[in-house]
């Protein structure tokens, strides 16, 4: 795979990892959810980010295990 493709699937994978964990913690808080909106918002945005700039380098370590 290419570089941009392991840098869109790293942050898709990573934000929707932050995003789901960011519901359920503000789901078993028991209070209103839309209190919590921002700090998902945000959360899901450093997950993206981290994830696309991980993605390339664990997309680089896979192909080099592979060979």
């Amino acid at each position: 795979m290419s570089t941009v493709r392991w840098t869109v699937n790293g942050m898709l994978t990573v934000g929707g990892v932050f995003l789901v964990i960011g519901i359920i913690k503000s789901i078993y808080s028991g209070g209103p959810f839309l209190p919590f909106v921002n700090p998902i918002a945000l959360m899901t945005v450093i997950g993206a980010t981290v994830g696309g700039l991980v993605g390339p380098l664990v997309g680089k370590a896979i192909g080099n295990s592979r060979d």
